[in-house]
């Protein structure tokens, strides 16, 4: 007759087998089986020990064991690892969205810094929080040792997140702030940048200057308003709300808008705000709407109107391309810093850092100084 600890994996890898334990599922603790099972718990963790090198469950520390896969992985037998050499930690990516824009290129510099010192596994969840809660459990099950995390939101925090901050998995957000928790976070200076751009506005000679961007669902939005208002602050300039635009869905594939939708409504904007001479922009994408709106309004950028924006697409080959003056982020180094943090948490769990990148300010086309403007439609 088989040992016991034989007989009690071969009862567990059935029920995986068959969909009894599912795939994410959380196993009772080696207590509660050996409670259940009525055995010791030295029999529970030699049949668990099996099952774990089937490669068909994994111990997550202060998580608990999960199960990963519904059959045996198979184990090459003609191609054995190097002799002394340690398996790369997995770690987890989950990015909303990534284009030429923003996100290419952070992804990119999380890959290469990844590379001989981190196996990473990367995820999007385009924005929805449903998308993100269930790619974070997937990742967790399948074993992943930490995470580098773009939150779709930071009004709304994922139950998946706040399990893993409570239980100190190593955890670092991206693009976000969450202020209220104990979490290693790696970020623009949103609000400098913004400031920057709009008090580049103001000595151009702008002095009525609008706000456009999606709704703010995200503090970088948020901080990008604030930014804006203390430019205003700074230059003394009273702000008119009704010169303040949140409403472009589009460009949020969680928002579910269209492109015609947005143009309308930034043109009815632009419209009824005649007296505003310049825009903030959150957004390359956004900018390329707003531009559109402008000139079936009749009005030439930046003779009649300027705009700033956030992030630009670099194509270095295209030399003939309209560039906005935009605020360009560091994405390389914001990939970097993710990488290195995630690693070092999970070294030690306790280590929570908080980086500010700056950002810089580039001028292009779309900007010019309100004197010239006039002189011109004089």
């Amino acid at each position: 007759m088989a040992a016991l600890y034989q007989q009690l994996y071969e009862r567990l890898r059935t029920d995986i087998e068959q969909g009894r334990l599912e795939v994410g599922q959380r196993l009772p603790t080696e207590v509660e089986l050996a409670r259940t099972e009525d055995v010791s718990t030295i029999t529970v963790k030699k049949a668990l020990d099996l099952l774990r090198q089937d490669g068909m469950i994994v111990r997550r520390p202060r998580l608990g064991t999960f199960v990963t896969r519904q059959s045996p992985e198979a184990v090459p037998v003609d191609v054995p690892a190097p002799r002394g050499s340690a398996p790369l930690p997995l770690v987890g990516c989950v990015l909303t969205n990534f284009d030429d824009t923003f996100g290419t290129h952070l992804l990119g510099a999380l890959l290469d810094t990844a590379a001989g010192s981190a196996n990473l596994v990367p995820r999007r969840s385009h924005g929805s929080a449903d998308t993100e809660e269930l790619l974070i459990r997937e990742l967790v099950a399948s074993g992943i040792q930490a995470l580098v995390l773009e939150p779709s939101s930071s009004e709304y925090v994922a139950p998946a997140v706040l399990e893993l901050v409570t239980a100190r998995f190593p955890l670092v957000i991206v693009d976000r702030v969450l202020e209220r928790f104990p979490v290693s976070t790696v970020a623009s200076d949103n609000p400098a940048a913004a400031r920057a751009l709009t008090e580049h506005l103001f000595d151009l000679g702008h002095r009525t200057i609008g706000f456009v961007s999606a709704p703010a669902h995200v503090s970088t939005l948020d901080e990008r308003l604030q930014g804006f208002l203390m430019a205003h602050a700074t230059f003394d300039v009273p702000h008119d709300e009704a010169a303040t635009f949140t409403d472009v869905r589009s460009t949020q594939p969680a928002l579910d808008g269209d492109v015609a939708t947005d143009v309308a409504h930034l043109e009815e904007f632009v419209a009824a705000h005649p007296e505003l001479t310049a825009f903030v922009v959150t957004e390359y994408n956004i900018a390329l709407l707003l531009l559109e709106a402008c000139r079936r309004q009749g009005l030439a950028v930046p003779e009649d109107r300027s705009i700033v924006c956030f992030d630009h697409p670099d194509r270095p080959f295209e030399l003939s391309a309209f560039r906005f003056t935009h605020a360009r982020q560091d994405q390389e180094q914001i990939g970097r810093f993710a990488l290195q943090q995630a690693l070092r948490q999970i070294e030690d769990p306790q280590l929570i850092v908080k980086e500010q990148l700056p950002v810089t300010i580039v001028e292009g086309a779309s900007t010019s100084r309100i004197r010239r403007r006039r002189a011109r439609q004089a």
